[in-house]
């Protein structure tokens, strides 16, 4: 055998023996379990928080208005300052309505002295009635004189009542405590019943209005219901918390006072108040703001972190380690997000169950693998 010929059969040879050796290597790759990070569920307690877009309101909102015409002398406070209830906001001109008072007055006066005239004549005609003095229809004619000058003495009282009112409504007093706005009328101005002068807002305490969904409130019945949620038996301890724009937190907690019994038909969602004091006015009418709500437990709760649950046409799934360490899909259920961020699983896993948290793209049902325990 020539020199060619034995280095050709060499070569084949030492090829065939790389080429069975790769092969084993694949095959020992393909039999190796290929690690994959998991968590071991167990049930906690959780504590629920709801966050929603608000805007914030006066307890109080109250238009001021003359209640007699005239004109505008004077304006007593400064426009945007807190005033207090009873505090005189307006003076109209008094004078006509000073006459008018006077003259009922007198009117009452005269109604007066004619009623004792009359009761006088009365108590004369009925002891000479007594003595037969005086006929049936004497007694008859003073006692309807009488009553007559009563009733025109009550008239004459009424009309001085009147006209004392609109006397003292010459001065606008303010209705209720709170902020005034912009005047709507001047000094000099001629105004009207109808006339609006300003508009005063109670900020101290406010209300903070934010609407949920049908389906939140529902959820979140029928998972009080079915016992996961824990409604303390305390409502105070139900809070309302408020986030400014900038993200920080007002300094003070509020509480949930009013729920709206009817669903707004062209949203879908139910209307919540909740009530803040705001002694410094640091919650202003009108602001928008982030409603956070706490206080609710979701118990026994299972929980995954939100990279774990993936999605599919018929809904979400994870990726959970069974017998024999073989990978299975599992359909489940997501509920409520914990504060950190991870999904509570309503329904599809148990307690104990393994679940992968880690490099799901490159794994596939039926696969063996190693499950690692993750650091939380």
């Amino acid at each position: 055998m020539n020199l060619c010929r034995k280095l050709f059969l060499l070569t084949g040879f030492i090829l065939a023996f790389s080429a069975c050796k790769d092969n084993n290597t694949n095959q020992t790759a393909q039999t190796t379990p290929q690690n994959v990070s998991v968590i071991e569920l167990s049930p906690q307690n959780i504590p629920l928080s709801f966050e929603f877009s608000a805007r914030a309101q006066g307890s109080k909102e109250t238009e001021v208005r003359a209640r007699v015409s005239g004109i505008l002398l004077k304006r007593n406070y400064v426009e945007g300052s807190k005033v207090e209830e009873g505090s005189v906001l307006f003076e109209i001109d008094p004078d006509q309505y000073k006459v008018a008072l006077d003259q009922a007055k007198a009117q009452l006066a005269q109604a007066k002295a004619q009623f004792i005239n009359a009761e006088t004549q009365w108590k004369r005609t009925d002891e000479l009635h007594k003595q037969g003095f005086a006929s049936d229809k004497a007694l008859d004619e003073a006692r309807a004189t009488m009553d007559s000058l009563a009733a025109s003495k009550e008239l004459a009282q009424a009309a001085v009542e009147a006209a004392q009112l609109n006397f003292d409504y010459t001065t606008v007093k303010a209705p209720i405590s709170g902020i005034t706005s912009m005047e709507a009328q001047s000094e000099g101005s001629l105004i009207s019943t109808t006339g609006l002068l300003t508009k005063i807002v109670q900020v101290d305490p406010i209300y903070v209005i934010f609407s949920a969904s049908e389906n939140e409130i529902m959820s979140l019945r029928d998972m009080t219901e079915r016992g996961l949620i824990r409604n303390p038996e305390n409502k105070a301890e139900i809070v309302a918390k408020v986030r400014f724009g900038d993200d920080t937190m007002y300094n003070q907690n509020g509480t949930i006072n009013f729920i709206n019994p009817t669903i707004d038909e062209s949203t879908g969602t139910i209307k919540l108040r909740a009530v803040f004091p705001n002694e410094e006015g640091k919650i202003r009418p009108g602001q928008f703001l982030r409603l956070v709500m706490e206080g609710l437990t979701r118990i026994d709760a299972l929980t995954v972190p939100q990279e774990a649950v993936m999605q599919e046409a018929n809904g979400s799934y994870v990726y959970r380690v069974g017998e024999n360490n073989v990978l299975e899909s599992v359909s489940v259920k997501t509920g409520l997000t914990t504060p950190n961020g991870e999904w509570i699983i309503d329904e599809g896993l148990k307690a104990g169950d393994k679940v992968v948290v880690a490099g799901l793209l490159k794994l596939r049902p039926g696969m063996n693998v190693n499950p690692v325990v993750a650091e939380k």
